[in-house]
C-alpha cells in the first residue's frame, strides 16, 4: 500500500511528458512571438519552413494550424534544400533544419548575404557554422541555443524577453 501513493503521483507526470519534437515545436512557435521579422506589418501569416512535414517539429506544427502570432495565422511550408538562401529567406519567416540536414545547409550558408528568415538547428555544430539558433538536446531537457553574432547581422530583431531565456553560442 505505501508503494501505491508515490506510483499515484508518478502517473500523471509520466502521461504528460513531451517528445523531443513536440517540445521544439512549442519552442519554434513560441519564439515567433519574441522575433520582429522585415514587413511585419504587411505580412499575412508567419511562415514556418521544413525540409520535412511528414514527422518531427514540421507534422505537430502542420496538425496545429489555428495557432496564430500577433492576430496571424501561421503556415507551414515543405521547402526542398536550398541552394540559394535568399531565395528561402524571402519565403519563410524561421527555417527548421533538423540535424540530418545541417551540413548540406551550412555548405552554402558562407554564401549568404543578411537573410530575413531564422534559420534553427538542433546542435552547436549548427551554431558554429553560422546558424541562428539551435535546439540543442541536453539529456532530457532541450535547451535555446543563439547565436548573437549571427542575430546582429541579419534583418530581424530579437527581443531580449526570448534573448532572457536563452544560451549563447559562442558566449
Amino acid at each position: 500500500m505505501r508503494y501505491l501513493f508515490p506510483l499515484i503521483l508518478l502517473i500523471p507526470m509520466i502521461c504528460s511528458a513531451k517528445s523531443p519534437d513536440q517540445v521544439r515545436s512549442a519552442f519554434l512557435y513560441q519564439m515567433a512571438k519574441f522575433i520582429e521579422f522585415p514587413n511585419q506589418q504587411t505580412k499575412n501569416s508567419t511562415k514556418f519552413c521544413f525540409l520535412n512535414i511528414d514527422n518531427g517539429p514540421g507534422l505537430i506544427l502542420a496538425g496545429n494550424r489555428s495557432l496564430k502570432i500577433r492576430n496571424l495565422p501561421i503556415e507551414i511550408i515543405q521547402i526542398e534544400k536550398p541552394k540559394d538562401l535568399g531565395e528561402l529567406s524571402e519565403q519563410c519567416d524561421i527555417t527548421y533544419i533538423d540535424e540530418s540536414n545541417e551540413d548540406d545547409i551550412l555548405a552554402v550558408w558562407i554564401k549568404a548575404n543578411p537573410l530575413d528568415t531564422v534559420f534553427v538547428g538542433e546542435t552547436i555544430d549548427f551554431l558554429e557554422g553560422g546558424g541562428v539558433a539551435s535546439l540543442v538536446q541536453e539529456g532530457s531537457k532541450i535547451r535555446l541555443y543563439i547565436n548573437k553574432q549571427q542575430v546582429s547581422q541579419h534583418n530581424f530583431k530579437v527581443l531580449s524577453r526570448l534573448l532572457a531565456v536563452s544560451k549563447f553560442h559562442p558566449d
